[in-house]
């Protein structure tokens, strides 16, 4: 069999998508309703005490709110589908069935990691949009000024390189390629143990990277987040192919805990 075959790639693809049908849509009007819980949750219980003089500003500070709280979950989101990707593949018949489709390791690799990302998009930012939308069509049917969430949800994905936020964007995704060896690594307590986990290496990497140490004090700022940018990508890698390695020596029986 070839390490690669795009047939059977697009194969194994279909079937992913085909059995986590139900759980994308579950998913995806899962994330409508909590997005819409914050927008009630801000006008009922969060904004109370505010004594509004301006229904147009009063508004528009609780859709800046709900915005900062969405990418928050939306991020969080991320990490538990990264943590639980292979979740079904823990119990002895799943890993069976999983092993013996005719397709390689990489093969089934990527597919899975697409479908990631497509539920991740789809289930963890496209759905704000859609609450929005049912959001404005209440403040119009209710005659409220009409204010949308959604710039400032776009807002936080605007990137300024001449700020550092390079650095940034590549710790999150260092983080998420850390939860997604968690789940391929752990069989129970995916998100949980994985979250420990990364709290107490990333924690303990910023501490040394921020921390005014000697050999810190001639670099240039600028200079300090690439370097900080190059090394989290190359984390990045290190964790995404690690996950490979041990997703394709995946055996029936395994430990209990771990899959060794």
């Amino acid at each position: 069999m070839n390490d690669f075959n795009l047939n059977r790639f697009l194969m194994v693809l279909r079937l992913d998508f085909a059995v986590g049908r139900r759980q994308l849509m579950v998913y995806t009007a899962g994330g409508v309703m909590v997005y819409l819980f914050y927008f009630w949750f801000a006008y009922n219980v969060g904004m109370r005490a505010v004594v509004v003089n301006d229904m147009a500003s009063y508004i528009n500070s609780i859709c800046e709110a709900v915005a900062m709280f969405g990418v928050m979950t939306m991020y969080m989101f991320f990490l538990v589908v990264a943590s639980t990707l292979w979740r079904h593949e823990q119990p002895k018949a799943g890993r069976t069935m999983h092993l013996m489709l005719p397709a390689t390791p990489a093969e089934k690799f990527l597919s899975r990691w697409v479908y990631m990302l497509v539920l991740s998009v789809t289930a963890g930012c496209l759905t704000f949009f859609v609450a929005d939308a049912l959001h404005i069509v209440w403040l119009w049917l209710t005659d409220k000024p009409v204010v949308a969430a959604t710039a400032y949800f776009l807002k936080a994905f605007k990137i300024d390189f001449s700020q550092g936020a390079h650095s940034i964007l590549s710790l999150e995704i260092a983080i998420h390629a850390f939860f997604l060896l968690g789940g391929v690594v752990l069989r129970k307590f995916h998100f949980v143990l994985t979250a420990i986990a990364a709290f107490m290496l990333f924690t303990t990497m910023m501490y040394f990277l921020t921390t005014d140490q000697p050999y810190m004090k001639p670099v240039p700022i600028l200079w300090w987040h690439a370097g900080v940018a190059v090394l989290f990508v190359v984390l990045t890698c290190v964790f995404t192919v690690a996950a490979y390695r041990v997703y394709s020596r995946w055996q029936v029986v395994t430990h209990k805990l771990l899959n060794r």
